[in-house]
């Protein structure tokens, strides 16, 4: 077995391994066996209702920023004194988290601002995958309280907004990180 794993790299075990760790997250909110239960339907989510699921899970996202962004700042060395920092070390914690699958682009790069337009999301992925009720997607919400507090917990001077977002009906998510000097 281990020769086989071998076999396997690094980066294809990593990308493996987050996907199907994301997969599980999503499944216990929304969808338990998708081969048995119906489209939509999970175990926390429709039990709880969407408001008190998703209260869950700001909370745990929010306690989780608070923790992740002060070490991956300081165990990667990643300046943040700017917008394009700000951006930058989302990056990182978005990709540790979740995996290779992340894909962006810059709509704007400036130290004051930068935009950046996310292009693929393994979060939506999976959402797809398991053909999970729009009402149940509250990642937006999340993902917004997310970026607020883990910037917070390092820089007060700057600011991370969800302009465009895919549970919101538009073709992609978008997010506004602005530096702001007092």
């Amino acid at each position: 077995m281990a020769e086989l794993l071998e076999e396997i790299s690094a980066e294809k075990r990593w990308a493996i391994t987050s996907k199907a760790l994301l997969r599980l997250f999503i499944s216990r909110g929304t969808k338990t066996i998708p081969l048995i239960l119906s489209k939509g339907e999970g175990i926390f989510a429709p039990v709880m209702g969407t408001e008190k699921w998703t209260e869950i899970l700001s909370k745990m996202y929010i306690d989780g920023a608070t923790r992740i962004f002060p070490m991956v700042k300081e165990r990667f060395n990643v300046p943040v004194e700017d917008a394009i920092g700000a951006q930058n070390l989302v990056e990182i914690v978005a990709i540790l988290m979740d995996g290779p699958e992340w894909e962006g682009e810059y709509v704007e790069k400036t130290p004051e601002r930068a935009v950046w337009r996310i292009t693929k999301c393994p979060y939506w992925e999976r959402y797809e995958e398991f053909e999970v009720d729009p009402v149940l997607r509250t990642c937006d919400a999340v993902h917004q309280l997310f970026g607020e507090a883990g910037f917070k917990a390092i820089n007060f001077k700057i600011t991370r907004t969800l302009t465009k977002a895919l549970p919101r009906g538009d073709p992609y998510c978008e997010d506004v990180y602005e530096f702001k000097e007092e």
